[in-house]
């Protein structure tokens, strides 16, 4: 047995509980899709103020589907904990591939976006980043080392929309300022 395995199993036995899988549903179920990280990406672009954290969002969201999603998925294809432990899942068995955890770097890839936005409301956002994350053990779909590279591509995500999105703008700052 892997220390992974380990790891999700001593979830099972110490932690997973009554009270707390209700909340960790809600969490894992808001990271569906990356649902809530698109609904508040729409909400930052509807704003001129907040548009230009809006692009970064979904762009960072984007970059992130094509990392995780198109690219290491398939290429690394990891099966799943549930597939290979036997378990008694307690929300819908997802399918497609373990590795990274999608749930953890979109909500990561947004909450960074957020961060750069507005620090408080950031810090808010990579928290609940992080029960998404977590969740995602405690339902024994995906191994810590998922969400952890799903952080890693969700964070590197957002500095990399984040870099396109400056340099952009810039570009744009430039060449409105050269017309007369």
């Amino acid at each position: 047995m892997t220390w992974e395995t380990s790891t999700l199993l001593w979830l099972q036995n110490n932690i997973v509980n009554e009270w707390l899988t209700p909340i960790m549903k809600f969490c894992t179920q808001m990271g569906n899709g990356g649902l809530i990280w698109i609904l508040i990406t729409i909400v930052l672009l509807l704003f001129p103020k907040t548009r230009k954290y809006g692009f970064i969002s979904a762009l960072a969201l984007v970059i992130n589907v094509v990392i995780c999603n198109v690219c290491l998925k398939p290429l690394i294809a990891r099966p799943r904990p549930f597939t290979v432990t036997e378990i008694n899942l307690l929300i819908p068995a997802p399918g497609g591939f373990s590795f990274p955890s999608g749930h953890t770097s979109s909500s990561f890839a947004a909450a960074t976006a957020i961060y750069f936005w507005h620090k408080k409301i950031g810090i808010a956002a990579l928290i609940f980043a992080a029960l998404v994350a977590f969740s995602r053990m405690y339902f024994f779909v995906h191994y810590p080392t998922d969400v952890l590279c799903g952080l890693i591509v969700g964070i590197g995500s957002a500095f990399a929309a984040k870099y396109i999105v400056e340099f952009y703008y810039k570009k744009k700052a430039v060449s409105t300022s050269g017309k007369a």
